[in-house]
């Protein structure tokens, strides 16, 4: 992706002495603003899949004032003279099972609110794979005029597992819900705390490792291999007795789709799948722009079940095509001990246009971490699109240059912590294993937030 292709570059800014400066493109602006206020409508299902054993849904529905997006409101609704004051108004809605026009819920809500949740029965939708459109229509009266406003998702009613497992993403606040036979396939909710795992270098050797590894704390765990690399399910045999969630790392075979088509049956009924994982960094390597989503749609369409996760590298650089292939994004800012104005490893500076320093666009501090997840927030506010969650993936070594030295457990928990206070929902750092010093230091946090009341509260 991008231009310059001929040309080594990461984020699509060349990183190697000598190379051209040049604008490396794909950068996400801000939309202008309107001149008048205007009214944002959307509807989205509370949970990302609802099954057969569940007889009600809820729907999110927001009529939030913008001036960026949404379709122009009535004069006088919003004060010329008091900013913030909005008169009576009510956004009075229906939503509608588009296929059949099967009204599904009706009600009313403040213009100007959002978050506002309604509930809807599903007795009259039969369970399937596929998704069910869903549209909103409303209408906005002030005095004697009348305004219509529309607004479409997905709903996804699928028959209710009695094998393998389920996982839904809470799309009101984030957090993922999760049923298998540990839990009697009743949903409950879920935070993900764990590493990168290296396959070759510990998980191969033996149950006892990740026996060791779970005792620390950690709930979750993305091996960095998958069936593409042998015969690995002894592997997840050993997660799956333990009620390890992992998730499912396509790292190397994600733009094959032939290759993921055959993983799929391999793992999608396995009891601790929590999610795939499709690209590492696309945004780095420049993959092609539309290979995120190719790899997304098929696994939506095989196994609807599950969610689909990738991660970030740059600060800006084709955001947009990148995430339409994921239902969260992670981030892996990795701030500690780099010198962010010049590259050790190649010997150039770094700027928004030229070098690879470690960390896109950071300036070497611990608030790098947090400032990705808000960055990455207010990206999915300007392509007027619901929040996706967000993941952290912490710093947990050193070296390639880079890195002088490894983040401290203090500098790790003050990462941790900027993660969740901006709102991440998951913690999944890189590379297991590391020094025994931050391997404890994680296992101490994740007993701390993997467990009631924290993890209700974070969630």
């Amino acid at each position: 992706s991008g231009s310059h292709t001929d040309i080594p570059r990461w984020c699509g800014k060349p990183y190697e002495a000598g190379s051209p400066n040049f604008e490396p493109g794909g950068r996400l602006e801000a939309p202008a603003p309107a001149a008048s206020p205007l009214l944002h409508a959307q509807v989205q299902p509370r949970h990302s899949i609802y099954d057969s054993s569940e007889k009600e849904a809820q729907f999110i529905v927001d009529a939030e004032i913008s001036r960026t997006h949404g379709q122009p409101l009535l004069d006088g609704i919003v004060s010329a003279t008091v900013p913030g004051s909005i008169a009576n108004a009510s956004f009075e809605f229906e939503i509608r099972e588009q296929e059949t026009q099967q009204l599904l819920v009706s009600g009313q809500v403040p213009v100007g609110s959002h978050g506002n949740l309604v509930e809807a029965n599903l007795a009259s939708l039969e369970p399937r794979l596929a998704p069910y459109p869903i549209h909103l229509t409303a209408t906005v009266r002030h005095g004697s005029r009348v305004a219509t406003y529309t607004a479409s998702n997905d709903l996804y009613f699928l028959p209710a597992k009695n094998n393998g497992s389920t996982v839904k993403i809470d799309n009101l606040n984030g957090g993922l819900i999760v049923a298998n036979n540990a839990t009697d396939y009743k949903f409950t909710s879920f935070l993900p705390f764990g590493f990168y795992t290296s396959c070759s270098g510990y998980l191969n050797y033996s149950l006892t490792n990740v026996t060791a590894y779970q005792n620390l704390g950690f709930n979750a765990i993305n091996p960095v291999c998958a069936f593409t690399d042998g015969d690995l399910g002894f592997l997840f045999d050993w997660l799956d007795a333990s009620n390890l969630w992992y998730q499912y790392d396509m790292r190397n075979s994600y733009r094959n789709l032939s290759s993921v088509a055959e993983q799929i049956p391999l793992v999608k009924d396995r009891s601790n799948l929590l999610t795939w994982y499709t690209a590492d960094e696309p945004d780095g390597w420049q993959y092609a722009l539309n290979s995120t989503k190719l790899a997304y749609d098929l696994l939506k369409r095989e196994d609807p079940y599950h969610p689909t996760g990738l991660v970030l590298n740059c600060d800006n650089y084709y955001f947009e095509p990148y995430t339409s292939g994921t239902d969260f994004i992670m981030q892996d800012a990795y701030p500690v001990s780099i010198d962010p104005t010049f590259s050790r490893k190649f010997n150039t500076t770094c700027n928004e246009t030229y070098g690879d320093c470690g960390c896109d666009n950071c300036i070497g501090s611990l608030r790098d971490v947090s400032t990705r997840l808000d960055t990455y927030a207010a990206y999915d506010d300007w392509l007027e699109a619901p929040h996706k969650p967000l993941w952290s993936v912490l710093q947990a070594f050193s070296g390639e240059f880079y890195w002088t030295r490894d983040p401290t457990p203090l500098e790790t928990w003050v990462m941790m912590i900027l993660s969740f206070n901006h709102n991440a929902k998951g913690m999944m750092s890189w590379l297991f294993p590391t020094s025994d010093v931050l391997h404890e230091a994680h296992g101490r946090m994740a007993k701390f937030v993997t467990r009631s009341p924290v993890n209700d509260f974070l969630l």
